[in-house]
């Protein structure tokens, strides 16, 4: 890989910010005027989350008109691609319930479903771009040993 692409170490990835909101929403609560009160950086945590989901959405949309069209007519990384898509659907429903139009009754149903898929995401997309190129490098090898 070539110097300054990809993960920076020297940051906390998704999954460092997940474990510190976690533990933040259960274990980190103090004391309020009227009982348990949230960790004053879980609201932050939420807001950067929020922010975060808006980026990754505006990125998620703009993959589908050239990428996931291209991708299809090739019939490459097919599986994966159309489980990221289904993923990307259920937590932006997800979270336009949570936020919008979900009640107190359906958040501890909703929540999980959530969090859940937003943790398998991670994953997930490393493997559809690692998977992704080990294709397209055995399709160039291929093309270049045929000539």
């Amino acid at each position: 890989m070539a110097p300054g692409r990809g993960l920076r170490r020297d940051r906390p990835a998704g999954r460092e910010w997940f474990g510190l909101g976690v533990l933040l929403h259960n274990f980190g609560q103090t004391k309020g005027d009227f009982g348990p009160a949230p960790h004053p950086l879980e609201v932050w945590m939420l807001r950067v989350h929020g922010g975060a989901a808006m980026a990754a959405f505006i990125v998620y949309s703009s993959l589908l008109p050239i990428h996931v069209r291209r991708a299809w007519a090739i019939r490459r990384n097919i599986y994966l691609g159309i489980t990221l898509i289904v993923a990307m659907l259920i937590l932006t429903i997800t979270a336009y319930l949570l936020y919008y139009a979900g009640s107190e009754e359906t958040r501890p149903v909703i929540s999980p479903i959530h969090w859940i898929i937003g943790v398998v995401v991670a994953p997930l997309l490393t493997w559809h771009v690692i998977s992704g190129r080990a294709q397209t490098r055995a399709v160039r090898k291929y093309s270049v040993g045929e000539s």
